[in-house]
């Protein structure tokens, strides 16, 4: 069918109008977080606000007060989890994924890139992107929690002090 009727086009026009302001005002509430890189977490909750939002806007049973009500608390929830994650560790832990070492010293850990599902090519294209041509250079390569991969080439990896934690995490895995 391609047109119903002129009321339904205008329902559907202020509903989008209404839950485009309304997101935009409960992301700008949420915060960085859920514009920024994302963990498994922040995926899920704007995959959802987007779910919502379209529910809204499409389907006649789902009124706009019932969408607004639905996107502000999940956005409630996804502040929620952050400020629960900030205080305490087994938050931490439970919803979010730790860093990995994939590249040490110039020496790749295939245990770990298996585990991740990155292949060496990925690791050697995200050296050369921070400027570097040799792997023997390179103190570390880390996974990190958002997916992208950080690369160090200052020294030992023991010796840099922004590694202390994913090591920590490292040494613990072996």
């Amino acid at each position: 069918m391609f047109f119903d009727n002129w009321p339904d086009i205008a329902r559907v026009c202020i509903i989008v109008a209404s839950g485009y302001l309304a997101t935009i005002v409960l992301m700008r509430l949420g915060g960085k977080r859920l514009l920024s890189k994302f963990n498994a977490f922040d995926f899920i909750v704007t995959i959802a606000l987007g779910s919502i939002l379209a529910s809204t806007i499409l389907l006649e049973d789902v009124s706009l007060s019932e969408g607004l009500a639905a996107l502000a608390a999940l956005t409630l929830l996804q502040l929620s989890m952050s400020w629960l994650t900030n205080r305490f560790s087994f938050f931490a832990y439970a919803l979010r994924s730790e860093p990995r070492i994939l590249l040490r010293d110039g020496r790749f850990y295939e245990d770990a890139l298996r585990y991740e599902h990155i292949r060496r090519d990925e690791v050697e294209a995200a050296i050369r992107r921070h400027g570097h041509g040799k792997i023997e250079d390179v103190s570390a390569v880390v996974l990190e929690a958002d997916g992208s991969l950080s690369v160090i080439c200052e020294g030992k990896a023991a010796d840099c002090t922004a590694l202390r934690s994913v090591l920590e995490h490292d040494e613990k895995a072996l």
